[in-house]
């Protein structure tokens, strides 16, 4: 917001100057939109971020152009879009995305922390980065086996309350109905931390998804049964090794049932 308007000061200035040079009339429009411009920014931001996370394709709907449908050109169309709904395998904080295992912190170690209190930033102008594995271990319809993705992100106070098992939500871009490859991924939303939402950018309309959620009772019940996993009421832990192991304990589906009312507020 800031720059935006530096952006508009800036250039009502240099427009009313360059109306010397280039006439009143071009000088004015340019005037405007340098005016606008704390309006205007933020849309062509988004714009741009979203045509960068597209590569410029078209998003396909495959129900509604199924008179074009060409089944030799499947992957000549645009992107798909999908649902994924997994679980969190895995969280932890890094300095560097490239850090091994050895030099990962856990979250208890960062109780406290804030983004304005980042002691990374503040040394060495980079902020401590989120390392977040999610896995899905339901075979597909075309009978592959699940995919595990993970993400790196900058650190905020609003990750603390991740936990190894929570069920997690985000949408799938591939060039592809059978998703051999993808081509993008937006954002997590973990239910049961919030709602909390991980990711660099809002790529999806948060309040549309989380309405979709309290309307939608069977896609709940799916990304509920995603987040206890096939190994049923049991939970993750980490042994020295970094190996996952399973801890059991109880599924609590009233806490579910809370946390989906609490989307709600």
């Amino acid at each position: 917001m800031f720059e935006a308007f530096g952006v508009s000061f800036l250039g009502v200035f240099a427009a009313y100057f360059l109306s010397f040079a280039i006439g009143q009339f071009v000088a004015t429009i340019l005037g405007m939109v340098a005016g606008f411009w704390v309006l205007l920014g933020p849309e062509f931001k988004a714009y741009q971020r979203n045509w960068e996370l597209t590569g410029g394709r078209e998003l396909v709907d495959p129900w509604a152009d199924d008179k074009y449908f060409d089944y030799n050109e499947e992957d000549n169309r645009g992107l798909y879009g999908a649902f994924y709904f997994g679980r969190i395998s895995h969280v932890a904080i890094v300095e560097d995305a490239s850090d091994s295992f050895e030099d990962e912190y856990t979250l208890d170690e960062f109780q406290g922390y804030t983004m304005e209190t980042d002691d990374l930033e503040r040394i060495t102008g980079e902020p401590y980065i989120l390392r977040l594995r999610v896995t899905d271990d339901i075979e597909n319809d075309y009978g592959d086996e699940g995919r595990e993705l993970q993400i790196h992100t900058r650190m905020s106070e609003e990750y603390l309350d991740l936990e190894k098992g929570m069920p997690v939500a985000t949408i799938l871009l591939s060039p592809s109905q059978r998703f051999d490859s993808l081509a993008a991924l937006t954002d997590f939303c973990v239910p049961d931390a919030g709602p909390c939402w991980v990711g660099d950018y809002p790529y999806i309309d948060r309040p549309v998804l989380e309405d979709l959620f309290l309307r939608d009772d069977e896609l709940w019940d799916a990304l509920r049964i995603e987040g206890r996993g096939p190994w049923n009421e049991r939970d993750w832990g980490d042994d020295d090794s970094g190996e996952d192991e399973y801890d059991d304990v109880e599924y609590d589906d009233e806490q579910g049932d809370d946390n989906r009312r609490r989307m709600q507020q």
